[in-house]
């Protein structure tokens, strides 16, 4: 009898220690994921999330060119497995702007950076030879920084 009541102490130990534990998790995943509050006004629970991302007229208008001329090939800048990520540092935007709309001149001066492009990707046969404008271009580098 001595021995079922050690059995029965341990195990309500071990559950409270789980429950503590699951709790604990409970409480970091929340906070990780940025919920702060509830809705008070509403019974149903409705997180507050911190995080916003605020954009520019610019930006949105940069995203409209990528979507309708890019994307064809290149992945969106939320998507993962963005190769395009960091380019308008790598490469800056005077070169950015030539790349995007006279890519064919790059490759025929010989340029190093468009044939290491060209020869990595496979010669897949999409030149870049875009007829931007330079607001155009402007907008789209600033959807890509």
């Amino acid at each position: 009898m001595n021995n079922t009541k050690k059995i029965i102490l341990r195990i309500l130990i071990a559950s409270s220690v789980i429950l503590i534990l699951l709790v604990g998790l409970f409480i970091f995943v929340i906070k990780k994921n940025g919920i702060t509050e509830f809705d008070k006004k509403n019974s149903d629970y409705q997180p507050a999330l911190v995080k916003t991302e605020k954009t520019t007229p610019e930006f949105e208008l940069g995203k409209e060119i990528f979507m309708e001329d890019c994307r064809k090939c290149h992945v969106s800048k939320d998507m993962k497995h963005n190769y395009l990520y960091g380019i308008v540092e790598k490469v800056g935007t005077d070169y950015l702007k030539i790349y995007l709309t006279k890519q064919d001149s790059l490759l025929n001066a010989k340029d190093e950076y468009a044939l290491e492009i060209k020869e990595f990707w496979g010669n897949n046969g999409t030149i870049h030879n875009f007829n931007f404008t330079e607001n155009e271009l402007n907008l789209l580098i600033e959807y890509l920084k």
